[in-house]
């Protein structure tokens, strides 16, 4: 059996460029950057390997798995997965892709490799947000290379808990950096008569907070985390700001 296996890169340069000769050694074959295959047999002794890395074991299965509660207390299956592996040219400025994964709910796994839902329309009925196969077709617009690996499921469980907790912490910095926004063109909004500008910075950042709410309650449904506390906090400051624009512009 064919798995495969992703890691957070060190920080540290020359553990960076050790780990590769390693897993080489070992006789796993790299796909993207701290992305790699392995086969059956020294799957273990690449995770003992990388488990400073938060290394996450992934296989291919036949059928497709829906996300589900696991035995053990607190422990959660994610279900299938479609795993997208990308590789761009220098020209490509990151910030296109990022702001292009603002509507794409997935998980990081490494640099480049992201896992999406392969139960994507289940939470996204409306079709309002990005899945793997957008994804894959942005990339490819853009000049790319992509690579994608469907019904995939994580194979080591104990990985999952660490990825939930950095999606979480992911969507609740956007709500927090919203908030902390809002903040700002409220002071100004305190000391400038002329809130024309402030108005045309609040419209955007309203549009930003309905594409991360989105978001927020596609990860709800599929992962089980709730946001319902950062949405709120967001969404009374921007109730805020609208309150002392629209009194400035009477």
């Amino acid at each position: 059996m064919v798995l495969y296996v992703a890691y957070k890169a060190p920080k540290d340069a020359k553990d960076r460029s050790l780990l590769p000769k390693r897993l080489r050694a070992l006789g796993c074959v790299q796909i993207r950057k701290s992305f790699w295959k392995a086969e059956e047999g020294n799957a273990n002794k690449a995770l003992k390997l990388l488990w400073k890395n938060r290394p996450v074991l992934l296989k291919r299965l036949r059928e497709i798995r829906e996300p589900r509660p696991m035995r053990e207390k607190g422990a959660y299956e994610l279900g299938s997965l479609v795993i997208v592996i990308y590789e761009t040219t220098k020209e490509v400025k990151r910030e296109r892709i990022r702001s292009f994964l603002r509507k794409a709910p997935c998980i990081r796994l490494c640099r480049a490799v992201y896992a999406f839902s392969e139960k994507h329309s289940l939470f996204d009925k409306n079709s309002e947000l990005i899945d793997a196969g957008l994804f894959s077709q942005f990339i490819q617009e853009i000049g790319g290379d992509v690579k994608v690996i469907p019904r995939t499921v994580i194979a080591n469980p104990d990985s999952v808990e660490k990825l939930l907790e950095e999606t979480r912490e992911h969507v609740e910095n956007i709500f927090s950096d919203i908030v902390q926004r809002c903040k700002g063109l409220y002071q100004e909004a305190n000391v400038e008569e002329d809130v024309h500008h402030i108005r045309s910075l609040l419209s955007k950042l309203k549009k930003r907070y309905i594409k991360a709410k989105k978001v927020a309650g596609f990860y709800e449904k599929w992962l089980k985390i709730d946001f319902s506390k950062s949405v709120m906090m967001s969404y009374r400051a921007l109730r805020k700001v609208y309150s002392i624009v629209k009194e400035k512009s009477v």
